[in-house]
């Protein structure tokens, strides 16, 4: 099994990272730095989160050089129209001089001055987006930045269609990553295709399908799990893996986060029977109040 996978600049992301989302206080700072010193060398970040200066924390108090770090972050919806103050900010809060891979967190620009730092309403309680602005503008605006800003190493997208990406592709710019939630109840296989074509590299979030996840309690895939001497969350990142994406699973227990990292060589025929499980009971977790999705096909 890969233990990173290539990108189209020729530079590499490792096949599993940790998620940062809702890991806070004591508690999310502790299992961050064990993650680290267990091996973990991804961290998925973003500033929308809002604990960037725990990451840090955890990064300085694990020992690991930021040399051996691939640290990912995204622009908030609430900075589209202001992306090089949020990549200051991000640079600062994570005590880093440089970003591995900044993403587009959704193509979704949102009032920068609203009344809200994440979801800003209207009077009417309809989410308030930011006037004359849209997502191509957004990606034009990172290719900007990146060109002179030797910070941002790589660029990418999050919670991007086939529709969306399609519509950046006029600036001439593709991202090489697009981090969109992937489980085998959410497969995103026309997704996955298209980008392969395209010379985009997938990337899972969400991978066991979330809190309350049924997957985590099928009995068929129960049965696979105990057959390869396993947890169901393993297989489940290992079928991610195997299909050919990074994962990032989010954990503050020890014992899981060790146990996340341990990818399995699943046969053929337990990779297709995870498919299968999958798609008889397709279902996508996360919604937005910004952004539509396309249908799970």
């Amino acid at each position: 099994m890969p233990r990173q996978f290539s990108l189209a600049d020729g530079g590499k992301i490792h096949a599993v990272g940790l998620g940062t989302w809702q890991l806070e206080g004591n508690q999310g700072r502790e299992a961050m730095v064990h993650a680290l010193k267990s091996g973990y060398r991804m961290l998925d970040c973003a500033f929308s989160y809002g604990n960037q200066a725990l990451v840090a924390e955890a990064i300085e108090q694990s020992g690991v050089a930021r040399e051996d770090l691939f640290i990912v972050d995204k622009l908030a919806n609430t900075w589209h129209s202001a992306a090089e103050e949020c990549l200051d900010r991000t640079l600062a809060a994570l005590k880093t001089d440089t970003l591995d891979l900044w993403l587009m967190h959704w193509p979704s620009p949102l009032n920068h001055h609203g009344n809200h730092p994440k979801c800003p309403t209207l009077p009417d309680g309809t989410v308030d987006f930011e006037k004359n602005w849209n997502y191509v503008k957004t990606w034009q605006t990172m290719i900007e930045i990146q060109k002179r800003r030797p910070e941002v190493k790589r660029l990418g997208v999050a919670n991007f269609g086939i529709k969306e990406l399609e519509a950046i592709s006029v600036t001439g710019v593709l991202p090489l990553v697009n981090q969109v939630e992937l489980h085998p109840s959410c497969n995103q296989e026309n997704l996955h295709k298209y980008c392969i074509q395209k010379g985009i590299q997938l990337v899972a979030y969400s991978p066991l399908g979330s809190t309350g996840s049924a997957l985590l309690h099928d009995p068929n895939l129960k049965a696979i799990a105990k057959k390869n001497n396993a947890t169901v969350a393993q297989c489940l990142l290992s079928w991610g893996v195997a299909n050919g994406w990074p994962v990032i699973p989010r954990s503050s227990s020890p014992d899981r986060l060790d146990q996340n990292l341990d990818i399995l060589e699943l046969s053929k025929e337990d990779v297709d029977a995870i498919s299968r499980i999958g798609k008889a009971s397709p279902k996508r977790y996360v919604t937005a109040p910004w952004h539509t999705f396309e249908e799970i096909v």
